[in-house]
């Protein structure tokens, strides 16, 4: 998380798709049904209201009675727990500085938990995974501490695995925009479906023994 980026500011550059749409099509002169002028104005519409929604979405790891108690142990994590290395000192105190204002959010309106936008979140469960410690003591410390810990980056993670969908959503309406405007269909593939089994017959788990 760079130090300009603010709270869920993302960057999307719908002009970088040159590398993108030359492996998505192969030969433009097969291509004669072409999208309408409309078709790709809708496109860019499309991908335009998902970004910009994207941009303001906040994501709560906590409910509202423990809004303080989560703020409170990551502030805590980040300046005991956390071994930042390169560039990532610069993210450790933009995270800091994330997480004034989130605290300031949640006792401004006491029904609101622990927010976050993308950005902040990913830097929160990338610190998370992250843990250090010097010593028998501090080992001791953390495990101490490890319940609280398991409860802050599970939460992190359910959230943050629904904010990766939402991202990769984006992305597919920003290539699908940037292959209409030169003229050509993005297609998908539809996934696979599991093969549906007959009625009154269950799947067998995996562990099962074989006979």
């Amino acid at each position: 998380m760079s130090e300009e980026v603010k709270q869920g500011e993302i960057e999307i550059n719908p002009s970088n798709l040159g590398e993108t749409i030359a492996e998505l099509v192969k030969d433009p002169s097969l291509n004669i049904n072409k999208p309408s002028d409309a078709e790709v104005a809708e496109a860019q519409k499309e991908f335009e209201k998902a970004a910009q929604n994207f941009t303001i979405k906040q994501y709560s790891i906590s409910k509202p009675e423990n809004a303080q108690e989560f703020t409170d142990y990551i502030r805590h994590f980040i300046e005991n727990r956390f071994l930042w290395q390169k560039e990532a000192w610069m993210g450790t105190i933009k995270l800091s500085e994330e997480l004034d204002a989130a605290e300031g959010l949640f006792k401004a309106d006491n029904t609101k938990g622990l927010q976050f936008g993308y950005q902040a979140l990913e830097f929160v469960f990338y610190a998370l995974s992250n843990p250090a410690g010097i010593g028998l003591a501090q080992a001791k410390g953390f495990e101490e501490e490890n319940e609280m810990f398991i409860k802050v980056a599970s939460a992190c993670g359910e959230q943050l695995e629904g904010a990766r969908a939402a991202l990769k959503e984006i992305e597919f309406l920003q290539q699908k925009w940037g292959a209409m405007a030169q003229g050509f269909y993005l297609e998908v593939e539809p996934e696979e479906e599991e093969e549906e089994l007959p009625d009154g017959v269950e799947e067998a788990p995996e562990d099962a023994e074989k006979e």
